[in-house]
């Protein structure tokens, strides 16, 4: 059985450059699907500095533990680090629809209040996509 993700990809690096690769290794947990054009805007953190972000679907069948750690390896894969400043990737888990009757909002993108972003909220509204 397949299930829907729905991921927010994000890149300090010039011009997002790291996203499409990010997406090339997406396609290789199942079928992937840009939701929306990369959009660039100011971290809304107070840092100094930009991201390119892009909201993706995810059709996989890894159930939610599995696809955290595999999205983890991505980043890692492509230069990731824990001990740095730069963020050349960052995938995050916005959501799931397990039964094709709509997204719930993933538990920890919850807590962080993720769906709430000026970047997140931009994006949702381009893909004309509700959250609850």
């Amino acid at each position: 059985m397949s299930l829907r993700w729905l991921l927010v990809l994000g890149s300090d690096e010039a011009g997002g450059a790291p996203i499409p690769a990010a997406m090339e290794a997406l396609a290789g947990l199942g079928q992937v699907q840009a939701l929306t054009a990369p959009r660039r805007s100011p971290d809304d953190d107070g840092a100094d500095r930009w991201f390119t972000n892009r909201l993706a679907r995810l059709d996989s069948a890894l159930a939610r533990a599995a696809l955290v750690e595999a999205l983890q390896r991505i980043e890692r894969g492509i230069g990731r680090a824990e001990d740095s400043a730069g963020v050349p990737i960052d995938i995050d888990l916005l959501a799931c629809d397990p039964d094709g009757a709509g997204w719930q909002l993933d538990p920890h993108a919850a807590q962080k209040t993720e769906h709430r972003r000026p970047h997140v909220v931009a994006l949702l509204e381009e893909a004309g996509i509700t959250l609850p």
